[in-house]
């Protein structure tokens, strides 16, 4: 069965795909991970109020999925994953591979699976790419979480890193006043990985969308804080039923007060 639905500057074209039961034959696996599985390394609210400490390394995280975002020891640059490879947008401005050693305080990833796609043209604005991929997730189902990939040749894009973090660490959002590093790139092309959690998730993730960019040289990325694009782009999206969280066993995370619900400071740049 084939849904469409269309509406200025968007054609959305989904397949109907069945309902997972938790009947674990029903899906595949790749190396012992689950791919209908979203993998969270920690809390987004352990980020925010300072613990910077990895625990997981990218080697480890890889094995959990080819496509997600997250951020580094010492919240040192801004993680895109994309076809398997992990990528650090550091505060120079500079990417790289990360070393499978680093540690990682933070992401989410998943093996990527399109279930569903849409075409989207003429976006002026982030809330304005934001909000055609909400859309397409309510006429989807919003209660579940979804990563989607968008392929864009030529865009305008504001992104930011942070400066990595000392100790004692604090709260993310004091870090972002003195510490956040933009970078506007024009007329470039790249990747979007945008990963959305559902309201109820509030106290375990941002809800809403999070979006990492990277240029297709691989070369330019970070946080995306602005777009804009008038060429045409496909949004693919993977629709995760299981979630899975790994929680640090530090004590600065088991006493840390975690009793937050705000993510304007992820998502806004704060200067």
């Amino acid at each position: 069965m084939k849904a469409i639905i269309k509406r200025a500057g968007i054609a959305i074209q989904a397949l109907a795909i069945g309902t997972v039961c938790g009947c674990r034959d029903s899906y595949s696996t790749d190396g012992g991970a689950e791919r209908e599985t979203m993998y969270q390394v920690s809390t987004l609210q352990s980020l925010m109020v300072g613990n910077y400490d990895g625990f997981v390394s990218v080697s480890e995280l890889r094995g959990h999925g080819n496509i997600g975002l997250g951020t580094f020891q010492r919240a040192d640059g801004e993680m895109i994953v994309l076809d398997g490879t992990v990528y650090q947008a550091r505060s120079d401005g500079s990417v790289l591979v990360a070393d499978d050693s680093l540690d990682v305080p933070f992401a989410t990833v998943t093996f990527f699976d399109s279930d569903f796609a849409c075409t989207i043209e003429n976006v002026r604005s982030l809330d304005e790419l934001t909000g055609w991929l909400t859309e397409t997730v309510q006429a989807n189902g919003q209660n579940l979480i979804y990563i989607a990939r968008i392929d864009v040749q030529d865009c305008n894009v504001l992104v930011r890193s942070v400066v990595p973090q000392d100790k004692p660490y604090r709260p993310l959002a004091q870090a972002l006043l003195t510490d956040q590093c933009c970078f506007t790139y024009n007329g470039t092309g790249g990747t979007i990985v945008a990963v959305y959690f559902p309201k109820f998730f509030n106290m375990q993730n941002a809800t809403g969308w999070h979006c990492h960019f990277i240029s297709g040289d691989r070369t330019k990325g970070g946080h995306l804080l602005g777009f804009s694009s008038a060429a045409p782009m496909e949004a693919h999206f993977d629709r995760t039923p299981y979630f899975n969280m790994y929680m640090p066993q530090s004590d600065d995370f088991a006493r840390c007060d975690l009793d937050c619900d705000s993510h304007e400071d992820i998502v806004t740049v704060e200067k």
